[in-house]
């Protein structure tokens, strides 16, 4: 049976949890000594820099900035999962992009103050926890995010099957920030049921069972079609109207998973045919 992302982290041993609690710590604990007297925190440090940061739009305040991206962390999260460790991570990575950003001008042609935080030394431990968990690094409109590694949806994103503008989108298909958004999975089937439609006779020829299934799936799931009204009679399906948006949600990701297999399949029949030269040359 396929084990699920918690039993695989609790093999390897990890603690999402205490991760989480010892990154808070290292953002809100007051562990900078200034003086003698005063110790402050990387969120107060941050703080003090914060209107100088490129991507602070016309927040004032980084507390302004974060009720406005709803960007709220607690030491004991309720319903604790590992979306709260990758959201930390996330924000604390591109919150110390902003600050290094200060350090070359504060703006206003005011000089940079000297740096407090360890800039570094957070980054290589946010690197060190990523990697613990399977995550990777990848990029959003110049902002840091940690997706899942998926060695199927990285080798079909670099495919040149697959148009840039797609490519991300394979990489982070299973963010944390697309759970539950069934019309930004629905967009990104509907591209990669265009592009495995166009090479269907060779999807074929690799795996007849597989395109046959693929092509149902986009036909009957919503994805394709409008197969929940009633009222469309030759497209109607009951059962796939009555689903729950989590059953629905849970086959577009099971069809996410076919289309990297077909891609994959694909792009094998190239590799195969040079492979049977190869074979036919070490036998004669």
């Amino acid at each position: 049976m396929r084990r699920n992302f918690a039993q695989i982290l609790k093999d390897a041993k990890i603690d999402v949890k205490l991760e989480y609690q010892k990154l808070y710590g290292l953002l809100y604990d007051r562990s900078i000594q200034v003086s003698n007297t005063n110790r402050i925190s990387a969120y107060d440090e941050l703080s003090e820099r914060f209107i100088g940061f490129h991507f602070r739009g016309t927040c004032l305040s980084i507390d302004e900035f974060n009720d406005l991206h709803e960007f709220h962390f607690e030491r004991e999260p309720e319903n604790f999962n590992i979306d709260n460790l990758i959201s930390l991570c996330e924000y604390i990575y591109n919150m110390l992009m902003g600050y290094q950003s200060t350090q070359l001008s504060f703006g206003w042609n005011m000089p940079a103050a000297p740096a407090l935080i360890n800039v570094q030394f957070y980054l290589e431990q946010i690197s060190q926890v990523i990697e613990k968990i399977g995550y990777m690094q990848t990029a959003e409109d110049n902002f840091t995010i940690f997706v899942e590694k998926s060695p199927a949806a990285i080798a079909v994103a670099e495919s040149e099957l697959v148009p840039g503008n797609l490519s991300y989108k394979l990489i982070s298909y299973h963010h944390y920030r697309m759970k539950g958004n069934l019309g930004e999975k629905k967009a990104v089937l509907l591209q990669l049921a265009s592009i495995i439609e166009a090479k269907r006779k060779d999807l074929n020829q690799a795996d007849k069972v597989l395109e046959t299934n693929l092509f149902y799936a986009f036909n009957n799931l919503n994805i394709r079609h409008n197969n929940v009204n009633p009222e469309l009679k030759g497209k109607y399906k009951a059962y796939v109207a009555q689903m729950s948006n989590s059953e629905l949600e849970k086959w577009y990701d099971e069809t996410y998973q076919m289309c990297l297999l077909a891609l994959l399949q694909i792009e094998n029949l190239d590799r195969k045919a040079e492979f049977d030269k190869l074979k036919a040359e070490i036998e004669k």
